[in-house]
């Protein structure tokens, strides 16, 4: 038997870009899609990988609409060589939405380019209820 997974969010990347003046640092953007007929909130997010790694567990206050999405952009340090493949890399937010909340994974492979410039991919959400 199979169980529905919730919230059903999609996760897409939408750009990466150098930070201004910072070697070594990426503006990166995700779009949130909202799969939900509810609204839903993101609370924080975060990015624990070593080598495409974000600053911290950092808060949001961002609401998406039943159906809707919303832009999360946060600041990555990576300065790997060209070439290199990055596995397992992790934007995980904390989400909640109809009394209940959710740690969302999009776990993503990033893949650096002939000038050694970033680019993420999301290979797949999942989601962990945490209440």
């Amino acid at each position: 038997m199979l169980t529905r997974v919730e919230p059903r969010i999609r996760i897409e990347v939408v750009g990466c870009h150098p930070a201004d003046g910072q070697p070594g640092r990426w503006q990166v953007a995700w779009l949130v899609h909202n799969d939900e007929p509810m609204a839903l909130e993101i609370h924080n997010a975060w990015i624990p990988h070593g080598q495409f790694r974000g600053d911290g567990r950092l808060p949001l206050a961002i609401a998406m609409d039943g159906g809707g999405s919303a832009r999360v952009e946060l600041s990555v340090a990576s300065a790997e060589a060209a070439g290199t493949v990055v596995h397992n890399a992790f934007l995980i937010l904390q989400v909640s939405g109809g009394g209940r909340a959710w740690r969302v994974f999009a776990r993503m492979r990033v893949e650096f380019d002939a000038q050694a410039s970033p680019r993420p991919i999301v290979e797949v959400v999942t989601s962990q209820s945490i209440q």
